[in-house]
């Protein structure tokens, strides 16, 4: 008779409470050496030497349970920054999971040190900037919508960071070219100057007077400009030709390959063979 299932088990490694099921102890310590030597987060710097909880939950189940259904169908993990805990779906490669293991991590870095809520669209675009997730902006090159000049301001993102999948997945991208853009506004000092008015100012628009002179109109305006001058139609059109002529080359190596195949066959059918001078074809 099989026995209940395991319970998940805690371990502490240096300042990191990691609590896993057995069969993810391996995974969940490697994971737990990560955080304790992760490398400095942008405008923020290391991680304050404060203890952290990782929880890694082996089914989506598991996950939502811990999450109490509050994260949307498609996450794949959560940051307290509050309780200094990060959940983690461990359902899928290690190489994914450090990925996502290093956005949470900027969410609780973040949080620790400006010691309150954010805008959605910064918080996710730092995180996304943070774990440098390049791909959501490859993405948005192919964006039709945001090539035909569909704009979106910052609420609308803020919208679509907790939709479906889809709109998500191009929120997220723009939410990161905002962050980026401020980023490049701190020119070599990045996005040290405004994290840290952040720290100090009492909200989001006070932050951006005191560092870049602008207000946050200004700023969704400036920035509206910048998506649609990087991710017009031009940029779509090159980046969608760049994938046809992509396929095209490969569809011409494979006709070949399989013209070259088949003329050898052929020649193996025909070695030997010479069809009689009264042989009718059938249908």
């Amino acid at each position: 008779m099989q026995g209940p299932p395991a319970a998940p088990q805690a371990t502490t490694i240096g300042r990191v409470a990691v609590i896993a099921w057995p069969e993810q102890a391996a995974l969940a310590a490697g994971l737990a050496e990560a955080i304790d030597h992760a490398p400095a987060f942008p405008g923020v710097g290391l991680l304050p030497d404060r203890p952290i909880r990782l929880v890694l939950a082996p089914t989506r189940t598991i996950f939502d349970s811990l999450t109490r259904r509050r994260m949307p169908a498609w996450s794949e993990g959560a940051a307290f920054p509050d309780l200094g805990t990060v959940v983690l779906l461990s359902d899928r490669p290690a190489v994914r999971l450090s990925g996502a293991l290093r956005h949470e991590l900027a969410h609780v870095a973040l949080r620790w040190r400006v010691g309150r809520r954010l805008p959605l669209w910064f918080e996710e675009g730092y995180a996304a900037y943070a774990a440098a997730e390049w791909g959501r902006l490859d993405a948005l090159r192919l964006n039709w919508q945001i090539a035909r000049g569909v704009r979106m301001d910052l609420d609308q993102v803020d919208r679509a960071l907790r939709g479906d999948a889809a709109d998500a997945g191009t929120a997220y991208a723009l939410a990161t070219t905002a962050v980026l853009l401020l980023d490049r506004w701190g020119r070599e000092r990045g996005l040290t100057p405004l994290i840290q008015t952040l720290a100090r100012e009492p909200g989001f628009d006070a932050a951006l007077r005191a560092t870049y002179h602008v207000t946050a109109g200004d700023f969704e305006a400036r920035w509206q400009r910048e998506v649609a001058s990087r991710y017009g139609w031009l940029a779509w059109a090159g980046a969608v030709g760049l994938f046809w002529a992509a396929a095209g080359t490969l569809m011409v190596i494979l006709v070949t390959l399989r013209r070259r195949r088949d003329r050898v066959r052929k020649a193996g059918l025909d070695e030997g063979w010479t069809a009689p001078s009264d042989d009718t074809p059938t249908a």
